[in-house]
């Protein structure tokens, strides 16, 4: 007899309950951008994004400081959530900035997908709907909780949509928290002020962790751009 692991209470005629539950059919991708320049000026800090792709839905969440921004540096703002139902409209965004976007793969079931989006859905429930500027595939939320550059950000939240999937996807990743890698002086002195970052939070750094240090390996990493 199964275990109630292995349970399934509808499966497709052409469907085995064995390939529905021992097959993945879902991708989870963690999207990390990379530096680019704009008039000679560098931006080091990067992006994350994080996207999901079954069969019928293929989703990209982008978290970021894409309204007003406040603070010195602009280290906070309004938490910004742009939700892609056009993944090709998304990576030209990106590759427009001149950035390598790194795309790590992890095969995940159907019912991972559908923790990942219901995590996603209460932070838009508990946001609101902005204008999307007419941008097509893209819906625009602004969530309860504003940007941070150190949490919530870009990484942060993109991980913690990862992790309602892969639990220990970021087991370990402490000792890849290196700031020093990525931010100016001024930046720096700026963080040692505040006491730091208690976790991983800069794209560069979590694409070295996932390239090197991660438990949990993917089943191969894209690269998006020239």
């Amino acid at each position: 007899m199964a275990t109630k692991a292995f349970e399934t209470q509808t499966v497709p005629s052409n469907q085995t309950v064995v390939d529905d539950k021992l097959k993945p059919t879902a991708e989870l991708q963690i999207l990390v951008g990379g530096p680019y320049k704009v008039d000679g000026e560098e931006h080091r800090y990067g992006h994350t994004a994080l996207r999901m792709k079954t069969p019928l839905v293929d989703v990209t969440y982008d978290f970021g400081r894409y309204g007003a921004t406040r603070g010195m540096f602009e280290e906070s703002g309004d938490g910004i959530l742009r939700v892609w139902t056009n993944f090709a409209a998304y990576i030209k965004a990106e590759n427009a900035l001149g950035r390598i976007t790194t795309g790590f793969v992890y095969s995940i079931f159907d019912h991972q997908v559908q923790t990942v989006k219901s995590h996603f859905d209460g932070l838009i429930a508990a946001g609101k709907a902005m204008p999307s500027k007419d941008r097509a595939g893209m819906k625009v939320y602004r969530l309860a909780t504003d940007y941070h550059v150190l949490a919530p950000n870009c990484t942060t939240l993109s991980l913690d949509g990862a992790k309602q999937a892969i639990p220990n996807l970021d087991a370990g990743s402490e000792k890849y928290n290196k700031p020093e890698e990525v931010l100016t002086l001024k930046e720096r002195l700026a963080l040692a002020a505040t006491g730091g970052a208690p976790r991983l939070f800069l794209p560069a750094n979590l694409q070295t962790f996932l390239s090197s240090g991660s438990p949990t390996k993917p089943i191969r990493i894209d690269r998006y751009g020239a």
